[in-house]
């Protein structure tokens, strides 16, 4: 997986050079990365259709989280069933943690709306059992 660190990142400012990457694997291990693979796989080119299949799911990303890049970093909200929250002023799991009177308003609202919603898929579950 590619890592690169932007300036406002926690980590020392480190570009990530795809070509100098590409050289290194093609050298060590005969093989050239494919770096769209897990887009092409998994889908996240076109986030509004290619999670349309999944349901009761909630992707969180936060701004301040290194690994943001790897996840859907738009808010998305499909037919009630799955939805994806970028939070702003967000880091790394944050809003699963407990809260904190230091969270930003952000979180604080993602969390909100995550519990809304695990509510929601709850009650449906119950009132068809």
């Amino acid at each position: 997986m590619p890592i690169g660190y932007g300036g406002n990142s926690m980590f020392i400012e480190t570009p990530f050079d795809y070509d100098a990457y590409t050289a290194m694997c093609q050298e060590n291990f005969s093989l050239t990365p494919d770096y769209d693979w897990a887009l092409r796989y998994f889908g996240g080119f076109d986030i509004y259709k290619d999670w349309m299949h999944v349901t009761n799911i909630i992707f969180s990303n936060g701004e301040l989280d290194p690994w943001r890049a790897g996840g859907l970093n738009d808010d998305v909200f499909l037919d009630d069933s799955s939805i994806a929250l970028y939070i702003e002023a967000g880091a790394h799991h944050l809003d699963l943690r407990a809260p904190n009177d230091a969270d930003p308003a952000t979180v604080t609202a993602a969390r909100d709306t995550e519990m809304s919603y695990i509510k929601k898929w709850i009650a449906e579950y119950n009132s068809v059992n």
